[in-house]
């Protein structure tokens, strides 16, 4: 008997032996897990999610603003419908001359299909300055500069032309011819005969006669050579020169030639090629202002 009580009592205590292993053997893995999860939570990145839009999503908002499209005030949207008009030309019946002085020169091409007439372009003398090689501009706001630097001397530009007085005399004029800038001077042509001038003399033509004497600026000694010239005019007239003085920038920037035209610089006209066909043209109007070639 004792020794079955023996027996009892060491199972028990082997059973009770056993609990306790396990019993410890499951804590130290439940506290290994949860330091291992504590350090996987301290090591995960912190991440912030976009908000996820899905196809139901669009679909609504896409619902919701053509709702509110539907419902803007008609007013805005529907307008009155106007009339198309009736582009087609009507047949002109005024005359030919007329209408070439209504303007149609500024639309006319340089040369017409019939080969009757043509255009010519009439430029002023600031449309040729403005369209003349930069050498050019350079000479001509040297010159102008100069015979402005002396007293009472004052400028005046017309169509054709630049002249330059003291009082009511014209001693000077600037002008272009082709690409060449011209002076005009108030010299008797004969008195430069032989000399280092080359000057012509223009004394016949009426438009030159107070100054008969041309010389064309081609080079920076000429420019030179103007300005001597000038200074034995104005010593007659006994100028001074104005005292420091300032030059004054007269350099005009290139323009285009349609542009210049509606400026009012370049005047484009019609001009008849043949004798007939301009007298046909007079004849049948009266009054025309189409020249010829």
């Amino acid at each position: 008997m004792l020794s079955i009580l023996m027996a009892l009592l060491l199972v028990f205590l082997v059973w009770e032996f056993a609990g306790d292993i396990r019993g410890g053997n499951t804590e130290e893995e439940q506290e290994e897990d949860e330091a291992q999860e504590r350090d996987g939570a301290e090591e995960r990145p912190r991440i912030e999610l976009l908000p996820v839009y899905t196809v139901a999503n669009e679909t609504i908002v896409e619902e919701v603003d053509s709702l509110q499209t539907s419902q803007e005030p008609l007013a805005e949207t529907n307008e009155e419908v106007l009339p198309i008009e009736d582009l087609q030309t009507q047949q002109d019946s005024t005359s030919t001359a007329q209408v070439l002085r209504e303007g149609i020169a500024l639309v006319m091409p340089d040369e017409d299909e019939t080969g009757e007439m043509g255009v010519r372009y009439d430029r002023s003398f600031t449309a040729k300055l403005i369209q003349s090689d930069d050498e050019v501009k350079e000479w001509y706001s040297e010159l102008k500069n100069y015979l402005l630097s002396f007293r009472k001397v004052h400028a005046r530009t017309s169509w054709g032309r630049e002249s330059f007085r003291i009082g009511r005399d014209c001693f000077a004029r600037l002008a272009i011819k082709g690409k060449t800038l011209c002076i005009f001077l108030a010299i008797i042509p004969l008195s430069c005969q032989d000399t280092k001038y080359k000057i012509e003399d223009l004394a016949d033509l009426s438009s030159c006669k107070d100054t008969p004497c041309l010389y064309r600026i081609k080079s920076n000694r000429r420019v030179a050579y103007a300005k001597e010239l000038i200074d034995i005019i104005l010593q007659e007239y006994d100028a001074k020169p104005i005292k420091n003085r300032e030059a004054v920038d007269y350099y005009l920037p290139y323009e285009g030639t349609v542009d210049l035209i509606k400026r009012g610089l370049i005047k484009r006209k019609i001009v008849a090629k043949r004798a007939d066909f301009l007298t046909k043209i007079n004849s049948a109007d009266g009054e025309s202002d189409i020249g010829a070639a």
